[in-house]
């Protein structure tokens, strides 16, 4: 009451048993059976803006990013603060991203020679090993959002930012410089396997807390009338990622043969991403935290001491939570099933799976692919940003579920072009393109749907653990499922059900989280979190 320069009479305790809230003060939640005390404070003086500023922010007013390319007062968007420069913004959480998802592409692009170097086995069941020492780093992703959440939620965004940058550089140093375990005089036997999926694990606990937290950081500086679109930069600095660690090792490829590649040409890809890495760092320890989460946490802060808010949101309103981040889970899972297919499998489909008579040239599907994925799903993640703020009446979830829809048609057909391989490489190409084309519309809202779901002193620790566990159990697993489908089925387009399946669900998620009983779950978090 002191800090919004109110009186101590402002201050009302309203009981939801015995009162009813106004839309004003309860984000129009109706009377409920819960015995929760919520705070409301009373703007009395006309003439003040700033506190009727203040009461609109406490009591959950502004507009929801459900329902369109709005994100909630409450959560903290507005101008960017001064000390932030949006320039220096945009390349610290690209750099960042980059990185992250670089190591992710390379690795996936270099799976066939990391499978002779660190693997044993025939040949199909060594790419089978990879891809699961692929998933390791997925399934520590979520431990690692929980941990750099909680560190983002109750201390600073940009502490986390800074932790996930550097420890990611670090791994990749690490796995550029590790012996292998049968190939080369530096040969150390299963050990350099161990060690691999060690690396793994660390680059997976790092990249956990990434890519939420920047894409929180975005959402909360986002200047007016760009907001999807600078807030899509996050997903599509990622997507670009992958797509320059494509490039690299087309460009290696291009200039080493295949033994060449075993022995050091994936080391070469690993280690040039090590400087962005320390570039990335410089970037972030420019950054200053976001006046709005500033202030959430401060608040936070002088009404429960001591306390963390995601274990206070557990012990008030668990089973909303828990309903709420199970939502946003089925959602992470169809993103994340989608954009590995996409980017870590169908090259390995139409170059290994399909064939040797309509397998293409290993050069040729890279290159292929890192075009796609720099031209078509970056910079079309971008486009279709624009297309969303130049429309901000129809609603997020729109679009979200209407690319899931379309996909749940779109991947058998798209599989089944691809599969003519070298016998209709325009084929290939046009399959991709339609996946991609649809895709689209699901990653530029993402980052603004996901934000408008949770409180803001919640944001971090809740929608990391919501991404990473898709990620963990969808995103990562997809190249050894879809492999291993594609191996035991005589149906050529057998993996393409399992992606729209996901896609099926994504769409149901999205649907789900529209209905009354689940929007008033999400505004339950909101007051409780208020007071």
């Amino acid at each position: 009451a002191k800090e919004l320069g109110a009186s101590d009479k402002s201050m009302e305790s309203v009981d939801l048993d015995e009162a009813k809230l106004v839309p004003e003060a309860a984000g129009a939640l109706e009377p409920s059976s819960s015995s929760v005390k919520v705070e409301v404070h009373a703007a009395t003086t006309a003439g003040n803006d700033e506190d009727k500023e203040s009461a609109r922010l406490l009591s959950g007013g502004g507009k929801s990013s459900s329902g369109g390319a709005e994100v909630p007062a409450s959560e903290g968007v507005g101008g960017a603060p001064p000390r932030n420069d949006m320039r220096i913004l945009i390349l610290s959480s690209v750099l960042g991203n980059v990185l992250e998802w670089y190591d992710f592409g390379v690795f996936a692009s270099f799976s066939s020679e990391l499978s002779q170097a660190f693997f044993t086995g025939g040949r199909l069941e060594e790419m089978l090993k990879v891809y699961g020492a692929f998933a390791a780093a997925f399934f520590a992703r979520p431990l690692g959002g929980f941990l750099l959440g909680l560190i983002g939620d109750k201390y600073a965004r940009t502490l986390s930012l800074q932790i996930s940058v550097v420890a990611m550089g670090a791994s990749a140093l690490f796995i550029s410089a590790l012996p292998t375990n049968s190939v080369g005089s530096y040969a150390i036997g299963p050990t350099a396997t161990f060690l691999l999926v060690g690396a793994r694990i660390v680059q997976g606990l790092s990249t956990g807390g990434e890519m939420v937290g920047s894409m929180l950081y975005m959402v909360e500086n986002v200047p007016d009338g760009a907001r999807c679109l600078v807030s899509a930069v996050p997903m599509a600095s990622a997507i670009a990622g992958t797509g320059t660690g494509y490039l690299v090792s087309a460009i290696i490829t291009a200039l080493l043969n295949e033994e060449q590649r075993v022995l050091w040409g994936w080391r070469l890809a690993f280690f040039i991403g090590v400087p962005a890495g320390a570039v990335g760092f410089l970037f972030r320890s420019c950054l200053s935290e976001s006046h709005s989460f500033s202030e959430a946490s401060k608040d936070f802060a002088k009404r429960h001491r001591d306390q963390h808010p995601f274990f206070y949101a557990l012990r008030r309103c668990f089973l909303a939570l828990l309903a709420v981040s199970s939502l946003c889970m089925m959602v992470c899972g169809y993103y994340s099933g989608t954009i590995w297919y996409i980017e870590a499998w169908l090259e390995e489909f139409y170059t290994e799976l399909v064939g040797e008579d309509r397998a293409a040239d290993k050069l040729n599907g890279r290159v292929l692919n890192t075009v796609l994925l720099l031209f078509g799903l970056s910079l079309g993640s971008l486009g279709a940003a624009y297309v969303v703020d130049r429309n901000p009446k129809f609603p997020l979830h729109g679009y979200m579920a209407a690319s899931a829809l379309g996909l749940v048609v779109a991947h058998p057909l798209a599989l089944w072009l691809m599969s003519y391989g070298t016998e209709c490489f325009p084929c290939v190409i046009a399959g991709q393109v339609a996946v991609i084309a649809l895709f689209v519309f699901t990653v530029a809202p993402l980052s603004l749907w996901l934000v408008s779901v949770f409180p803001a002193t919640l944001q971090y620790t809740s929608i990391a653990l919501s991404y990473n566990f898709g990620q963990c159990i969808f995103g990562g697993t997809v190249p050894f499922i879809s492999t291993q489908i594609s191996l035991s089925s005589a149906v050529v387009i057998a993996p393409s059900f399992y992606l729209s399946a996901l896609a099926l669900v994504g769409a149901a998620a999205l649907l789900l989280s529209t209905l009354q009983g689940a929007q008033d779950l999400q505004a339950r978090l909101k007051v409780v979190m208020s007071t």
